[in-house]
């Protein structure tokens, strides 16, 4: 287990594109920290969705899931391991973006966030294990986010990205209601973990 978890983190850290994912969302993040609180933790949640859903679809994309198995057949396993990297990710992402929240004055907020990011970043992962390609994936939320949480819902339904937002308020509804989004995709991220991977 260790050695897939050294494996994963060196090649989360290790491939350009979550490094730019990373930075990037980190950079805007911080920025819009010194305005608006809400702002940054919806980019907070975001990023590390959007980091969660690369770095574990890249697997599927470069076709290195494969070795993986291959090396460790106990594939619900990989997927632990994977979830504790975008958990990590996700943390270092918002623990950084959000000084610029807590030199504000909203420390509250910045923990609050703090603590609802790992759910998100299981809840990435279990998605791009599931559907296995991350344009699809982030494309699709983003109009998701726009129209169903938005348009329709002005989140404040209790849906994935608006509950991350609710939790970060201080809603304890909205944590909740993440934990129960990120709970109901996990069984189904362990069952098409075992999926063959020649249609990828």
């Amino acid at each position: 287990m260790i050695a897939v978890l050294r494996s994963e983190l060196y090649r989360a850290l290790t491939v350009p594109s979550s490094i730019i994912a990373l930075a990037g969302f980190g950079f805007v993040a911080a920025l819009t920290g010194w305005f608006d609180e809400d702002f940054w933790a919806l980019l907070a949640g975001l990023g590390t969705f959007s980091t969660a859903v690369m770095t574990t679809a890249q697997h599927y994309q470069h076709r290195t899931a494969l070795l993986v198995f291959l090396g460790r057949p106990q594939r619900v396993g990989v997927l632990a391991v994977q979830c504790m990297v975008a958990v990590l990710m996700g943390v270092v992402l918002v623990a950084v973006s959000g000084i610029t929240v807590v030199f504000s004055g909203e420390a509250a907020q910045y923990v609050r966030t703090l603590t609802a990011t790992p759910l998100m970043a299981i809840f990435g992962v279990a998605n791009a294990t599931i559907i296995r390609k991350p344009l699809w994936l982030l494309v699709g939320y983003l109009g998701w986010l726009i129209f169903a949480e938005g348009l329709i819902g002005r989140l404040e339904e209790p849906l994935p990205f608006s509950s991350f937002l609710m939790a970060s308020a201080g809603d304890t509804r909205g944590l909740l209601a993440l934990a129960a989004w990120t709970v109901a995709a996990l069984p189904v991220a362990a069952w098409s973990i075992r999926r063959d991977l020649t249609g990828d």
